[in-house]
């Protein structure tokens, strides 16, 4: 990421929001596309919707910004990773509950310092991690009992059912 005028800490961590924002997005949107397991390619659809209202939020914040941010997105090996199938399901699972975690702690304290003008968006993305965080903690314990989960094309009967002959 490159940012192309000295800013205030503020719009240098608008920035970077966005940049984790737009990436989380592309990867969220990928999964949903790609996974057969409809609970969990629903889930991953809803991720990317809220990451999408994030980033639409996050753009009315920048244009009452001061400051110009010029963000280079870079690819993180990890996502890169995870969409070649060089990651097991849980190993993209527990990725994803880590990388959530520490993106909400961090806003949080961000929230606690930013101005009342500016704690209102943090909150609310926090609250969006909070969220995503709870949905992925559910498809790690999928994963334990079933470690091809996110591949159950009958993931809604055996949710309702439970295994077949049992």
């Amino acid at each position: 990421m490159t940012i192309t005028t000295a800013l205030p800490d503020a719009a240098t961590q608008l920035g970077l929001l966005f940049q984790y924002t737009v990436e989380a997005y592309k990867t969220f949107q990928k999964l949903s596309e790609m996974l057969p397991n409809p609970l969990t390619a629903n889930m991953f659809a809803n991720f990317a919707e809220d990451e999408r209202n994030h980033r639409d939020l996050l753009e009315i914040k920048y244009a009452q910004s001061e400051g110009r941010i010029q963000v280079t997105l870079g690819a993180d090996l990890r996502f890169q990773d995870m969409l070649e199938g060089d990651m097991s399901y849980r190993e993209i699972t527990e990725f994803l509950i880590a990388r959530e975690k520490t993106m909400e702690q961090k806003l949080m304290e961000t929230a606690r310092s930013a101005s009342s003008r500016d704690r209102n968006l943090f909150l609310y993305i926090v609250a969006g991690k909070k969220a995503h965080r709870m949905y992925l903690e559910r498809e790690l314990d999928f994963i334990k009992l079933y470690p091809d989960w996110f591949r159950r094309e009958d993931a809604e009967s055996l949710v309702v059912l439970g295994e077949p002959g049992q």
